[in-house]
């Protein structure tokens, strides 16, 4: 779809999310939203945005407010803050409190984000591709910044580079030890090494980030979102997987790295076979209403891999099956390591 198609249809949106939800908003809230409203009409992006994050002061849980606001910025290319703001709109639960009006937009704002992941992994690759084209350079921490950029927006890259993580979580602790120190804080920088921190596994070191940063908050947005990076954070890795399904940055190469194929030859038919079950897994979770509903779509992804493993219709699996049998371990016991 082409910018103006686009700007049509978010015009739309942000006329029927006034309408929904002008009784429920803080006054100058809705004031703030109707300006975001009349500038968007005029082509003004920058003062749409200001506007919604205005906004967000007053109301930070508004999921309407950061979709929205999330769109806006994602037509400005401002990638790595769209991504922010669709993602918590994106992990957002439904709210009895909020109305079944608020719930339904939300459901359909999660099917939007999910459509957009391809976008944010192609701008992800982007920014990898210049990493790769410049990382003999002696400027360790602007390469270091761009690896960050490419992981946020593109998740898979992350799983296939996992020693790179390690070499520019090194290159930021190096780069920010005043902040370390006491002497100096650097926030947004700290807040990306809170982020490889955290898709590093190093959920304490990520966390003790996450919690000093709110010593620095300046208005009530920005606590709603350091809050939630560290809520999230304490999710179990059962709901962290859910949310990424859900979202769309679960993809089918990454199926194929979990159940051991991603480094044999997959035919078209194997690949098929294995996007069914994601495109099955995230229907299901669209529709899931508790939480008791989502875990059971996890446990039926488990049930099909391990059936299909079981005979033998999975591409990998004699590869697979020696890795467990020399690691004396199960298919139960490896996809319990995998979050399942």
């Amino acid at each position: 779809m082409n910018k103006t198609g686009f700007a049509v249809i978010l015009i739309a949106m942000l006329a029927v999310a006034a309408g929904v939800f002008a009784l429920a908003l803080n006054p100058e809230a809705e004031t703030f939203f109707k300006k975001a409203e009349s500038a968007f009409v005029g082509k003004n992006l920058d003062e749409a945005e200001t506007s919604l994050l205005e906004a967000l002061k007053l109301e930070p849980d508004n999921a309407v407010f950061r979709y929205i606001l999330g769109q806006v910025q994602f037509m400005k290319e401002n990638h790595l803050e769209s991504k922010n703001n669709l993602e918590i709109v994106s992990r957002s639960r439904p709210s009895p409190d909020k109305g079944e009006e608020y719930n339904s937009k939300l459901k359909g704002y999660k099917k939007r984000i999910k459509d957009l992941q391809e976008k944010f992994n192609l701008a992800g690759q982007s920014r990898f591709d210049i990493y790769q084209k410049n990382k003999d350079s002696n400027q360790k921490l602007k390469l270091a910044v761009t690896v960050f950029q490419a992981f946020r927006l593109n998740p898979p890259l992350r799983y296939r580079n996992f020693k790179l993580l390690e070499e520019i979580i090194g290159i930021y602790e190096s780069a920010l030890q005043k902040s370390f120190e006491g002497s100096e804080w650097q926030k947004e920088p700290m807040l990306q090494l809170a982020f490889l921190y955290e898709i590093a596994n190093k959920k304490d070191k990520a966390a003790e980030v996450y919690m000093r940063a709110l010593d620095y908050v300046e208005n009530p947005n920005e606590e709603f979102v350091i809050t939630h990076k560290f809520d999230y954070l304490n999710r179990s890795n059962k709901e962290k997987l859910l949310d990424t399904i859900e979202a769309g940055d679960f993809t089918r190469q990454d199926l194929e790295e979990l159940i051991g194929s991603g480094s044999q030859k997959v035919s078209e038919e194997d690949k098929q076979k294995i996007e069914d079950i994601i495109t099955d897994a995230r229907s299901k979770l669209e529709n899931a209403s508790s939480d008791e509903e989502r875990e059971s779509v996890l446990e039926e992804i488990k049930a099909t891999i391990i059936e299909k493993q079981k005979r033998g219709e999975l591409p990998g699996q004699d590869e697979l099956k020696k890795k467990l049998e020399k690691e004396g371990k199960t298919m139960e016991d490896y996809m319990k390591e995998k979050g399942f």
